[in-house]
């Protein structure tokens, strides 16, 4: 497995997340949705690359978009560029929400995921997350429902 290593994104890595959402999802956010996410005090958005910190940040293959609000993570959006998916790194990536979430108040994760997207519904699952609903026609782009889930998080020492 390679050396991977995180960073928080800002304005100036716009083109390069958007070039990611591109490859990694049918339908990705607009580049106004990741602008706004970089004004918001509550949001982190975090990148993914391959090679040990301090290496050179060409090979971006993943980000993780995130709300910290008070007691609460809203995870909002893993991607992982395809190919190189089945690695692990979205497992990484979850790991690290996790991580910053309880690092920064959090003491539970909530997310929404597409009732028919078994790769993603299979990692949290593995990872201790449970269903806690289901929000009926939540996806506007094809009235999917959404599966609500959540998972209590281990406090930091």
């Amino acid at each position: 497995m390679h050396e991977t290593h995180f960073r928080e994104a800002g304005p100036e890595d716009l083109e390069r997340l958007l070039e990611l959402e591109h490859a990694a999802f049918d339908r990705p956010w607009p580049a106004g949705a990741f602008e706004q996410e970089f004004d918001l005090p509550q949001a982190a958005v975090f990148l993914l690359f391959v090679g040990g910190p301090g290496a050179p940040e060409r090979d971006l293959v993943g980000y993780a978009d995130f709300w910290v609000v008070e007691d609460e993570v809203s995870l909002l959006n893993i991607a992982v560029h395809p190919t190189r998916r089945r690695e692990g790194l979205g497992r990484r990536l979850l790991a690290l929400v996790e991580e910053v979430g309880a690092e920064r108040g959090g003491e539970q994760v909530f997310l929404e995921v597409r009732a028919s997207n078994e790769p993603a519904l299979r990692l949290y699952r593995e990872s201790g997350y449970v269903q806690v609903g289901i929000r009926k026609g939540y996806y506007s782009d094809t009235l999917e429902d959404a599966i609500v889930m959540r998972r209590v998080l281990q406090r930091p020492s």
